[in-house]
């Protein structure tokens, strides 16, 4: 019979393997865009995005149509995982925030949590120390969203997956493949 240290060590284990295997759903990803949208607007920015560490895309907002977001995520994942090597070798576990200036752009990256990024595209002539405070308080926001959404009742997880997802899966097959 395992001791309660044993069953607290599988319990946060099992909570570990769900935050990093987060599931977003529309409302959720609607609460991040809202979060987002008013960053944008309120700093000035020329975009927004909230990616994962291995660069896929959550969230953006803001001129989105004048940049291949997907390849920046990509770029800017690989970038910040480089830096975290970077950080390493002089004895940090990792940087928080990344800033790289252009004449007529800039960006900086925020790390929220463990495992998603901030990304702030803005014009170089904007206050970069304006646009760190609004992004720390971002980030903050962010934070408290995926922290709901990591301590989501695993059943109404469950629930929302099992509404029609199961039927809706095998229709799209035999769409895709005919029936087998």
């Amino acid at each position: 019979m395992p001791n309660n240290q044993d069953e607290d060590q599988v319990l946060s284990e099992n909570q570990a393997m769900r935050y990093r295997r987060l599931a977003f759903y529309s409302e959720d990803i609607e609460r991040f865009n809202s979060a987002l949208s008013r960053f944008v607007k309120k700093a000035n920015a020329v975009c927004a995005l909230l990616i994962d560490q291995e660069g896929h895309m959550v969230a953006k907002q803001g001129f989105v149509d004048q940049i291949d977001t997907t390849a920046l995520a990509a770029l800017v994942a690989g970038s910040f995982a480089s830096t975290r090597e970077v950080a390493k070798l002089l004895g940090e576990k990792e940087f928080q925030i990344l800033y790289h200036q252009g004449p007529n752009h800039s960006i900086q990256l925020n790390l929220v949590g463990e495992r998603t990024l901030q990304v702030t595209v803005f014009p170089s002539e904007a206050k970069q120390g304006l646009i760190q405070v609004m992004s720390k308080e971002l980030s903050a926001h962010v934070l408290s969203i995926i922290t709901e959404i990591a301590e989501r009742p695993e059943d109404e997880v469950k629930e929302k997956l099992d509404s029609g997802y199961h039927e809706e899966m095998n229709s799209h097959l035999d769409d895709l493949f005919g029936d087998l």
